[in-house]
């Protein structure tokens, strides 16, 4: 135990730096765009060096995105991969809890050290920012289908899981464009669990109750 609290301590130091680094970025970026300040500008508003900015990001773009932590050792993931029945079928619920899944993932991305505003205002300033926001986390997402795979007991190159993936990536587009073109604040759950609910209706036929 002597051992593991110092680890945790330094790893608790790191994120809360690296949370300060993304809340700086997107604060600058939303008040003056991307090429409005210098990595200078943000490590002296961070109060660190530039050799400890690219410690952490390798550019001004990634550091406005940020990374949520430890995102596949999540309690959400855990929760995940322990709910499959590991039988070689696709569970009933499996789409339902990968968009749980996503949505604390979203959150994390999006709302990181509560800058939602800035998201917002930095997706007005540079539309582009939107495409960079969601790629970044379909790249979280498409580790999912290791995850997937162990949760089901499926093989690895199963195209279910494929498919599932991309159903999910259509699924957070669409809701995250509406998220942002309405200027919305707060989690994006209950709008991708609505785009859930007429995905659903969409494939059943099924009228949603939303």
């Amino acid at each position: 135990m002597n051992e593991s609290a110092p680890q945790a301590g330094r790893a608790a130091k790191m994120r809360r730096t690296r949370i300060a680094i993304t809340e700086h970025a997107r604060k600058l970026t939303a008040e003056h765009g991307l090429g409005g300040f210098t990595v200078e500008t943000l490590c002296e508003q961070v109060g660190i060096s530039r050799r400890t900015f690219f410690n952490y990001f390798p550019s001004k773009t990634e550091a406005v995105i940020g990374t949520p932590s430890d995102p596949l050792e999540s309690e959400a993931v855990q929760r995940f991969v322990a709910a499959g029945a590991r039988d070689g079928q696709i569970s009933p619920t499996l789409l339902d809890e990968m968009v749980e899944v996503a949505i604390e993932m979203m959150d994390e991305v999006f709302d990181i050290a509560g800058t939602i505003t800035h998201v917002n205002q930095i997706i007005a300033r540079e539309p582009a920012f939107m495409e960079k926001f969601l790629t970044d986390s379909e790249e979280i997402h498409r580790q999912f289908s290791a995850l997937i795979a162990e949760r089901e007991g499926l093989s690895p190159t199963d195209p279910r899981i494929g498919l599932a993936i991309q159903v999910l990536g259509a699924m957070l587009h669409s809701t995250a464009h509406a998220f942002f073109d309405a200027q919305s604040t707060g989690s994006i759950g209950p709008r991708l669990r609505e785009t859930l609910s007429h995905t659903r209706e969409l494939f059943t036929g099924t009228p949603s109750l939303t």
